[in-house]
């Protein structure tokens, strides 16, 4: 199934604005539901097994537990299929963003290609003009020592990160800023980060701006620590952006006048975020904040990435 051809038609070509919705309707929850079909069922690639049943098996498992109950749906239905679409169907937008993550985390999912169904769910969130995108998951190659059954070491490939939903306001900004950053911090190196970077969006997909501000630090900050390891400058795992910043400038030889630019990051952090208590008078951090502090910090991130190459 080519879901380029699908959604290749005039309505979709003349149809594309530069700002997003966030509602899940029932239209996006219907063709996801439809992919997950025909994805575990092994009709996207001639080679695929079909997995359907385990799938759905552990997706309505995981979704009792997930919601503390014995039954998903609020009515009686005749079979777990039938409550698991009925609740997918009728469930808040953010439950149904969490079933689209846990599709990664089911036991059968490593006989399928994940990145590509990653591709596919991002194909059909941009047929609805929805504002959400899946990360790709991130592996990491590492050798182990054989055992009794198996001799000499062996090369084994994990996932360390699994694919997430995260929220893009802007097109331009996200294609030219957001994702460039993540595909940088995509390299095993920078899975701390990496890390970061994906709980700073997610907070601002919960609205926890204050967080969001914390997490994009912390992100900042372990890019800088990694660049300082690799390039065997002088840093401490203690270090923070105050001392950071002035060893990005000097090493990599960047105009001064860039420390003020890097710095504000930390100053947003240090200021406004959660990190630090407030005392008798609240910190208020707006949605447009959070943003403009998703937007630098990626930017900066690629910036320091590319100049230390």
């Amino acid at each position: 199934m080519d879901l380029d051809k699908i959604f290749d038609v005039f309505s979709r070509r003349n149809k594309k604005p530069d700002l997003y919705g966030y509602g899940i309707t029932s239209t996006i929850r219907n063709k996801i539901l439809l992919f997950c079909q025909d994805a575990f069922s092994g009709k996207l690639r001639e080679y695929d097994t079909d997995c359907l049943e385990e799938f759905w098996s552990e997706i309505h498992s995981t979704l009792l537990y997930r919601h503390g109950r014995t039954q998903l749906y609020e009515k009686p239905t005749s079979s777990r299929d039938e409550d698991t679409v009925a609740f997918l169907l009728t469930c808040k937008d953010e439950e149904f963003l969490d079933f689209v993550e846990y599709v990664f985390k089911v036991q059968c999912a490593w006989r399928f290609d994940s990145d590509a169904i990653v591709d596919g769910l991002n194909k059909i969130f941009a047929s609805e003009n929805v504002g959400y995108e899946l990360t790709h998951p991130i592996r990491e190659e590492t050798t182990e020592p054989g055992n009794y059954m198996i001799h000499g070491p062996v090369k084994v490939t994990r996932t360390i990160a699994y694919p997430q939903a995260i929220r893009k306001d802007n097109e331009i900004i996200h294609s030219e800023v957001v994702k460039p950053a993540l595909q940088l911090i995509a390299d095993p190196k920078f899975k701390t980060a990496n890390q970061e970077y994906l709980d700073a969006l997610e907070d601002y997909r919960k609205a926890d701006y204050g967080d969001c501000l914390t997490k994009c630090c912390s992100a900042f900050e372990s890019v800088m620590k990694i660049i300082c390891d690799k390039k065997g400058w002088t840093s401490t795992q203690n270090d923070t952006a105050g001392n950071l910043v002035p060893t990005m400038i000097k090493n990599l030889k960047i105009d001064s006048f860039f420390e003020s630019t890097l710095m504000i990051i930390a100053t947003l952090r240090n200021r406004l975020s959660t990190s630090h208590g407030a005392g008798t008078k609240p910190k208020a951090v707006s949605q447009n904040l959070a943003r403009y502090s998703l937007n630098i910090t990626a930017s900066a991130i690629v910036f320091l990435i590319n100049e230390a190459r």
